[in-house]
């Protein structure tokens, strides 16, 4: 990986860190984009803006916790995934 990172950075007069600092961000971006997606997906079936609603709703008895529950224990792990991608995009500036 080293040799065709050295050439790329030698080909488009980008230094080496540079190029990895941007692929970086840009993995980042394109993985918070997916679990973006996924929620929003699953937001959208239940008519929720977050996994608070989706609990509330269950409280509430609109909603069975047994029918919801795959996409409830998804939801929580699709919530913590975007945080994680968020504060990583953060702290790569």
């Amino acid at each position: 990986m080293s040799s065709i990172l050295s050439k790329v950075s030698k080909e488009i007069g980008v230094s080496k860190d540079d190029i990895l600092s941007k692929g970086l961000r840009a993995y980042l971006r394109t993985e918070l984009g997916k679990v973006e997606t996924e929620l929003s997906s699953i937001y959208h079936k239940y008519g929720i803006k977050s996994i608070h609603d989706l609990e509330h709703s269950i409280e509430k008895g609109e909603v069975s916790e047994s029918d919801v529950l795959d996409d409830l224990t998804k939801v929580d792990h699709l919530e913590s995934r975007r945080d994680k991608l968020k504060d990583l995009l953060v702290r790569a500036g």
